[in-house]
């Protein structure tokens, strides 16, 4: 895979044969990507939504991403991956900027019905960026608790099934918690129990300890009655 072949280091850390790489499979993806949408049934977006990555990886121009864009959600517009997918896409890491990517997971939120899940995205975005370095009176802003309050909306109305609700709920959770809502941190950490593999403690050198302290940290302030 060309993500395998450049590594996961920073631009600044990635040796010239790693990109060479990386790009010279991204190219060879193309025509695949083409046969793909030529066999794949006119309303399947899967074809189009893997080709985001792909577009990420080459640094296609803003105007050819909105186009791969409206091919997406001419098809399914409330897709949680490619939603996923087009957020990295306009971080300001790779091809877009803090506006546009705070735009970007704002209007997926405002647009999308209830379940769908995409109350994530800015979520995701507000961690990825602000997190860090977020002094605690940020996590109780009137804006980080609407989004907040939207997403306990959305994992409320979506469907058992869902493939990302547990995803969704993690990081509810620790987000939660650094409001200091413990009793519904619980319920979050509750119905997610056993798995760390998720935002934000993947992110983390150990997931399993730094799930089990907010998790713990939640219960002890909740059994206390904060």
């Amino acid at each position: 895979m060309a993500g395998e072949l450049r590594g996961t280091a920073w631009a600044k850390d990635t040796t010239a044969e790693q990109f060479a790489g990386f790009h010279r499979m991204l190219r060879e993806a193309r025509e695949d990507f083409a046969r793909a949408v030529a066999l794949a049934p006119a309303d399947d977006p899967t074809p189009y939504l893997l080709q985001i990555s792909l577009y990420k990886g080459l640094g296609a121009p803003h105007e050819a991403m909105r186009e791969l864009w409206a091919e997406v959600t001419g098809r399914a517009p409330y897709h949680y991956e490619a939603h996923w997918y087009a957020l990295w896409y306009w971080y300001p890491r790779w091809h877009g900027s803090e506006e546009l990517a705070r735009g970007f997971a704002g209007q997926a939120a405002a647009t999308a019905p209830a379940g769908s899940l995409l109350t994530m995205f800015p979520l995701l975005y507000w961690y990825d960026h602000l997190d860090d370095e977020a002094p605690d009176v940020a996590y109780r802003s009137v804006d980080l608790t609407a989004m907040i309050d939207a997403a306990l909306i959305d994992v409320a109305a979506a469907r058992p099934a869902h493939p990302r609700l547990t995803e969704v709920r993690h990081l509810l959770a620790y987000f939660l918690v650094k409001q200091e809502r413990y009793a519904e941190a619980v319920e979050q950490f509750r119905l997610v129990d056993g798995h760390v593999g998720a935002v934000p403690w993947r992110y983390y050198n150990d997931p399993a300890r730094a799930f089990c302290h907010h998790r713990d940290k939640a219960i002890a302030a909740a059994r206390r009655g904060r």
